[in-house]
């Protein structure tokens, strides 16, 4: 058996983390039947009973050092896990679970890593130090891989390919339904689904709130139906029921917890999508759901750009204006099936590159294994 581990930021409801746990997961089990799995985990029970696999509490640094050493190969990702925006002791987090895996000759995958921001001279140092010791990186944006080049990781091959969570498999058509009618939530006419988060960084924070409010009212007084779909649990909740009591119409909000597939399913049932969750836009897209996008980090921007589809503004800058998202969605609506033929294009080239990752597993892998059997 060739034991492998994840490394990630798992275990805390985090919808897109998870969804790239679940197809990272689903994935090997498929191209393989000799791998034994195990993720680090923030809590290791649920780990193990959601995906089937074995599981280590990550703050357990005894739990952790044996799962390393028992590994063959450590996938460390996917999502932006290389960064200290978050906090630098995260980021040390990462990079020690890397260095700990290469001084005992350990194989290491950066995959489907998003980089940044590393911010401070010593961070970035760090980084090269570590990094350029792996045996493989893939990422899921462009910029990434520059940065990482401007910190001077050099040795390992990079390649740029797209979002593990693209290669996830949804619920049915008739299920989504039927946890949406379960939620209350009529299906008898046009919904938009709303997926906004919490970003303190920025001093905007009070005015998109209300002016995302207003644009949905104005939505509401054309016949729409809005809900919104937190993506982690409790902090998605809370934030949009800040949107909500801004706004004078009733909106509808998910009030059960879903696993990712079932979220990817609830999105494909939605006519349009505002979204500031980078996981929210991906789904809409592998659903063909058209979307405006609501941007508080340079990876929204991006996604964004490859997918075609519109800003509705930057939370950072206090840009977002509830005339001009009104208007873009009353436009997107008289002409949904333009929107839809584009992303349909566009996710052609991400699937091909989504699935790179696992090709590319599926190499290493197979150098594992003619190590084990002294071919």
């Amino acid at each position: 058996m060739i034991n492998l581990l994840i490394a990630g930021y798992h275990g805390y409801g985090n919808c897109g983390d998870e969804a790239t746990l679940m197809a990272m997961t689903t994935n090997i089990k498929e191209m393989a039947d000799d791998v034994n799995i195990t993720a680090i985990s923030h809590i290791p029970e649920l780990t193990k009973t959601e995906y089937n696999i074995n599981s280590v509490q990550r703050f357990n640094a005894v739990e952790v050092a044996r799962a390393i050493l028992k590994s063959d190969i450590i996938l460390s990702g996917g999502g932006t896990l290389i960064q200290n925006g978050t906090s630098t002791r995260s980021l040390l987090y990462y990079l020690s679970i890397i260095k700990f895996a290469k001084l005992f000759k350990k194989r290491v995958m950066l995959y489907s890593n998003g980089i940044g921001p590393v911010k401070g001279s010593i961070n970035r140092a760090l980084v090269r130090l570590v990094v350029d010791n792996v045996d493989l990186i893939t990422l899921r944006e462009e910029f990434s891989k520059e940065d990482l080049l401007d910190m001077g990781v050099k040795k390992p091959d990079i390649y740029v390919t797209a979002d593990a969570a693209f290669t996830l498999k949804s619920i049915s058509d008739e299920r989504a339904r039927e946890l949406l009618l379960k939620e209350g939530i009529p299906l008898d006419k046009e919904i938009i689904g709303v997926s906004v988060r919490s970003w303190t960084k920025t001093k905007f924070v009070d005015k998109y709130i209300k002016e995302v409010a207003k644009a949905c009212d104005n939505m509401i007084k054309q016949g729409k139906i809005v809900l919104f779909i937190p993506m982690e649990q409790p902090k998605d909740t809370e934030i949009s029921k800040k949107v909500m009591y801004e706004m004078k119409q009733d909106a509808y909000i998910l009030n059960n917890k879903y696993k990712p597939d079932e979220i990817l399913g609830i999105i494909g049932q939605m006519n349009l999508i505002i979204g500031m969750r980078l996981h929210t836009l991906l789904f809409s897209a592998l659903k063909n759901v058209p979307m405006i996008g609501l941007i508080y980090d340079p990876k929204i921007e991006y996604y964004l750009n490859v997918l075609n589809m519109p800003s509705g503004g930057d939370v950072r800058t206090g840009d977002i204006d509830a005339k001009k998202l009104t208007t873009q969605m009353e436009g997107m609506f008289l002409g949904l099936e333009r929107y839809e033929d584009v992303l349909k294009e566009k996710m052609k080239i991400l699937l091909d590159k989504a699935n790179q990752n696992e090709n590319l597993l599926k190499e290493q892998l197979e150098e594992i294994r003619k190590i084990k059997n002294g071919t």
